[in-house]
């Protein structure tokens, strides 16, 4: 949520960061972890430094930088060089535009998910932000400054040499809202689908064991290069596609022997959201921009749904939260580290805003090794029967409702559906037979008397009237008889 905020205490971002509190150590299982969410921001590159004369103006600052303790929020100030909008929104942390920020962010940030990983926890950490803001760096990085991924598989393969786990990766990509894997020497599509507990499973997904970092170089680098990557108009190699790396860390469990204890760190790297009115996509290009735009849509309104405590969250629009499902509002730990570009003010809103929101999500954080949470179960029988019986949808409903009007219609109380049943018979077939008597009289008796002779009777006079009475009187008779 924004907050308006004046703009005295206002500092421009230069190598700065704020310190983050120890957030994930001593959480217990099945505690409550909010995702934290931080602000990094990337320097100008040196062709919008010499577009700007050389005096280029950054539009994100800092408030009260001086005065922020250890462990608190940060109020981040959003103002547009050219026009006078301007807004604020409360963060976790912020690092600025040093070049070096990104290994400030694994000490303070990334680091300390690690331990609980060893424990049986998953812990996630995305890069989102607009084209062009720095997400790939972020976790890729270079060879003279190494990003998340390669920090965290350091530091996990050093800690693995203490406590004797074993270490394997999965890397694949969710291009065109389809997931390929990009550890198999050939384009290999695999699927995304839940066990009955709700935890998300990726079949088909190869595993690679790795033991040092240059097995985990060569093996990643290889990798790379079929991540489908293009020149836009706004960046000359722009992520075509979602990247996830998977490092599953199986410990031995200290408790019993033989049994493993596994956790896993997924490290994403979102495509940035693109404007088509400024990369002048077309063709295939705009196919993948239109798929990008509208899983990150997704996305919001995932977070959307979360935040206002809706019954259902639209996990399954796209392939990205449905692989996002457990960090956001599940069971892993999550870090979000929102890009932003210094010279762009709308995007940065819009990244700020979304991350801002991302703040009030909470996830119920559990390890696998004291996962003992017993599931309740439900008897969906017994519940569809019971809403059926109070629809009247059942033959027990009917036969009780059958029950309700005969004791309504007869003196017959509490007999058995049998009984009821032949006496409903007995009781219809009396009734059909007297109305059958009484509509005969009734339609003789309506005969009209005629005057004249009966040309059957030898041209005697016969009363109409007295030959009726007689025919009535037997056929009565042989009414009462008859039963």
């Amino acid at each position: 949520m924004a907050t308006q905020i004046g703009f005295f205490d206002t500092i421009q971002m230069e190598n700065l960061y704020t310190p983050s509190k120890n957030h994930s150590q001593h959480q217990q299982p099945g505690s409550t972890s909010k995702v934290r969410v931080i602000i990094r921001v990337r320097p100008f590159l040196p062709h919008e430094i010499s577009s700007k004369n050389s005096n280029p103006i950054s539009c994100i600052s800092l408030l009260n930088s001086e005065s922020v303790p250890s462990g608190d929020e940060v109020t981040v100030h959003l103002k547009d060089p050219e026009t006078s909008r301007n807004e604020c929104y409360k963060l976790d942390a912020f690092f600025g535009q040093e070049d070096k920020n990104v290994s400030e962010i694994f000490q303070r940030e990334v680091s300390p998910l690690i331990p609980g990983i060893f424990e049986g926890y998953n812990a996630t950490v995305f890069a989102y932000g607009a084209t062009g803001s720095g997400k790939t760096y972020t976790m890729q990085g270079s060879d003279e400054l190494p990003g998340l991924m390669s920090l965290s598989m350091s530091n996990i393969l050093s800690t693995c040499e203490r406590t004797g786990s074993t270490v394997s990766i999965s890397y694949y990509e969710v291009y065109l809202d389809r997931c390929y894997d990009l550890l198999e020497l050939k384009e290999q599509e695999f699927l995304v689908w839940e066990d009955k507990d709700g935890h998300v499973h990726l079949k088909g997904l190869a595993q690679v064991e790795v033991n040092s970092m240059s097995s985990f170089h060569e093996i990643f680098s290889c990798a790379l290069q079929r991540r489908k990557v293009a020149r836009t108009g706004l960046n000359d190699v722009s992520s075509r596609s979602h990247g996830v790396l998977v490092i599953t860390i199986s410990t031995p469990s200290r408790d019993s022997v033989g049994k493993m204890i596994t956790g896993k760190l997924n490290l994403i790297d979102l495509a940035g959201n693109e404007d088509n009115r400024r990369t002048c996509n077309d063709g295939i290009r705009l196919q993948e921009s239109a798929k990008i735009n509208l899983s990150l849509f997704a996305l919001s309104n995932v977070i959307y749904a979360l935040n206002n405590g809706m019954s259902r969250i639209p996990y399954r629009e796209s392939k990205l939260t449905r692989i996002l499902q457990d960090s956001l509002g599940g069971t892993n730990r999550a870090l979000m580290v929102a890009c932003l570009n210094p010279g762009e003010y709308q995007e940065s809103v819009h990244t700020v805003s979304l991350a801002a929101r991302s703040r009030h999500i909470s996830n119920s954080v559990s390890s696998a090794q004291k996962n003992t949470t017993p599931m309740v179960k439900v008897d969906m029988e017994a519940k569809l029967r019971a809403w059926l019986e109070s629809k009247g949808k059942t033959k027990s409903a009917k036969i009780k409702s059958a029950q309700r009007i005969v004791g309504l219609r007869s003196p017959f109380n509490g007999r058995t559906p049998s009984s009821v049943n032949s006496t409903m018979k007995l009781s219809a077939n009396l009734d059909a037979k007297l109305v059958s008597s009484q509509s005969i009289s009734n339609c003789k008796q309506r005969i009209p008397c005629v005057e004249g002779g009966n040309l059957f009777n030898n041209g005697g006079y016969v009363d109409p009237s007295m030959q009726v009475s007689t025919d009535f009187q037997t056929n009565v008779h042989i009414t009462i008889l008859d039963p």
